[in-house]
């Protein structure tokens, strides 16, 4: 089957393909049916990441007019995605029909893929079967590429500054430019740096990044405050030489973030705040997650009775989501949401790390409250930097809604919501989030001379 089905004989002889109406729609189809396959790589990605036998009891289901933009015989086009990423692909004439893993693909394809059509052979963009497994490829092959960019992040050697209390590591990527400022990265509390390599990889191509764990979890360590985080900041900043950065916090970061422009404005550039949490005890009002509330109340049994760290770790450190179970009465829609509220697997020692024993699990739930009894938001009417607040659709750790509302406060604030992602998306959606952040960072404005 061809999908770029025009004739050549056809074409007038002094018309280029965008004067010529039939050129240009089969142009336009192929452009929809590489953004199409790129939506089944990354939706078929991202859930085998999670659950790797969900596509060996569900199929993708995709919608006829969905793939009928992309070819004129959509059950046969099925049929070879199906064959090219070993799944099923079912055609289905009603969206209701969709699961939450459905709707994502079908998100994806309305959008523009990351495949160009001149980066593919000539043959591959004529043949239908040849481009499905030419798009695989050379997806496969850019995937390869950002494995191994973000080992080497992974395996950088630390650079350490002296601070209060001890030394601080960090890691540093990318090559500095007098043009652009850093960017760095404030990381969750109790958290290591294995769900930042992957987007760490992809903006060090065009920026130098910064990051470090943040102290206060590890043995021997004592519990670090907010102003702490703040003061450990503005050591390393110090021990680069910069004087002016871009903030990327994450979960609990964004409090750091707003301390350290309360304390020192000209040294922020922009922030982002990702799938940040401005989270405060004794709010009746906020819109908490379970897992807030339930870390909440371990948090202060621990700190009331350290000796109960041991088996509440045990608790809440496995409650990282439940997976499907395929072998109960089938239910297409629960078992999507299920997987894709779930981390990837490959994450699960990075996100028990706070809940490794009990003494870091008794250091952790004195640092979030200690954090949760800041309020920096009242700083945030003079923070007049451009500000990116970035939720996942699917967050069951920091509530998306309480950060859409909280962005309203920043004069300059901005909300964007990803469909389908949870709160490690920096880990599942490298390349999403690296698009939207160098748009924002560019569009934040280059040091002035």
């Amino acid at each position: 089957m061809t999908y770029r089905d025009v004739p050549e004989a056809e074409a007038a002889a002094n018309c280029s393909p965008t004067d010529n109406p039939r050129e240009r729609t089969a142009l336009d189809a192929t452009e929809r049916l590489l953004a199409l396959l790129d939506a089944v790589h990354d939706t078929a990605a991202e859930v085998r990441a999670r659950c790797a036998e969900y596509f060996d009891h569900q199929p993708l289901r995709l919608r006829r007019t969905t793939l009928a933009r992309c070819a004129p015989d959509p059950d046969a086009l099925a049929v070879r995605i199906g064959a090219g990423y070993r799944l099923t692909v079912r055609t289905v004439d009603d969206e209701a029909e969709l699961t939450a893993v459905d709707r994502l693909a079908e998100h994806r394809a309305a959008g523009a893929g990351r495949t160009r059509a001149d980066e593919l052979g000539a043959d591959a963009r004529h043949d239908g079967a040849a481009l499905v497994d030419a798009v695989r490829r050379s997806r496969d092959e850019a995937d390869r590429r950002l494995r191994e960019e973000a080992e080497r992040c992974a395996q950088a050697p630390p650079r350490r500054v002296g601070v209060l209390g001890g030394v601080l590591a960090y890691r540093v990527a990318g090559e500095p430019d007098p043009h652009r400022p850093p960017v760095v990265v404030l990381n969750a509390l109790g958290m290591g740096l294995g769900p930042w390599h992957r987007l760490t990889a992809l903006l060090a191509r065009r920026h130098r990044v910064i990051s470090w764990s943040p102290r206060g979890c590890g043995p021997r360590e004592r519990p670090l405050r907010l102003a702490d985080q703040v003061a450990d900041l503005r050591a390393v900043l110090s021990a680069e030489g910069v004087s002016d950065c871009h903030l990327l916090a994450w979960c609990t970061g964004p409090k750091v973030a707003l301390e350290f422009h309360r304390r020192d404005p000209g040294a922020v550039r922009s922030m982002v705040l990702l799938n940040g949490s401005f989270r405060l005890l004794d709010r009746p009002d906020d819109p908490d997650t379970a897992y807030e509330r339930n870390l909440e109340a371990m948090c202060r049994a621990v700190t009331a009775r350290p000796v109960l760290a041991d088996v509440m770790r045990r608790m809440l450190g496995g409650e990282l989501g439940e997976r499907p179970d395929f072998t109960a009465e089938p239910d297409p829609g629960r078992w999507a949401e299920q997987v894709l509220a779930l981390p990837a697997e490959d994450l699960a020692e990075d996100l028990r790390r706070p809940f490794a024993d009990g003494p870091t699990l008794l250091a952790y739930a004195r640092q979030l409250l200690d954090f949760w009894s800041r309020d920096p938001l009242a700083h945030a009417e003079r923070v007049t930097v451009p500000v990116l607040a970035v939720t996942g659709e699917l967050d069951r750790i920091a509530a998306p809604d309480r950060l859409a509302r909280d962005i309203g406060r920043f004069p300059a604030g901005r909300h964007v919501r990803l469909a389908g992602a949870t709160h490690h998306a920096l880990h599942d959606r490298p390349h999403e989030l690296a698009a939207l952040l160098t748009e924002f960072l560019d569009r934040a404005g280059p040091r002035a001379d």
